[in-house]
């Protein structure tokens, strides 16, 4: 590893990990655990000196991103026949260090929400 950085190799630790969440509605009885993949990982970054004279897109970092995904598709039990109970996912299927994309991302550093359910 210390070989490739010091060539100036790029070694990253960016690839599709477990992740369980909890789905639910509040017009529906139940709550779904589901089991999908995310893009998690480490990816190499060096902060730049000198950023006062450099155009902002210079400055950008790097992310753990996803590089393919699927999207899947399942059904909330217990919703009343007015709701729609499915409810779609992404699932990682393979990932890469780039620039994080908002077309299918959330690229803001936000504090952990609780992922628990509080229905049954």
């Amino acid at each position: 590893m210390l070989f490739g950085l010091a060539c100036g190799q790029v070694m990253s630790f960016c690839f599709p990990t477990e992740y369980t969440m909890h789905v639910e509605r509040k017009e529906c009885a139940y709550c779904l655990t589901i089991n999908t993949t995310i893009c998690a990982g480490y990816c190499m970054t060096r902060d730049i000196n000198g950023k006062l004279f450099l155009p902002k897109y210079a400055l950008s970092q790097d992310v753990c991103t996803y590089k393919d995904f699927m999207y899947k598709t399942v059904e909330i039990p217990g919703c009343p026949r007015h709701v729609t109970p499915y409810f779609s996912y992404p699932v990682a299927v393979s990932c890469n260090c780039g620039k994080c994309n908002t077309d299918y991302s959330d690229c803001i550093h936000e504090a952990i929400k609780t992922n628990y359910c509080t229905k049954p």
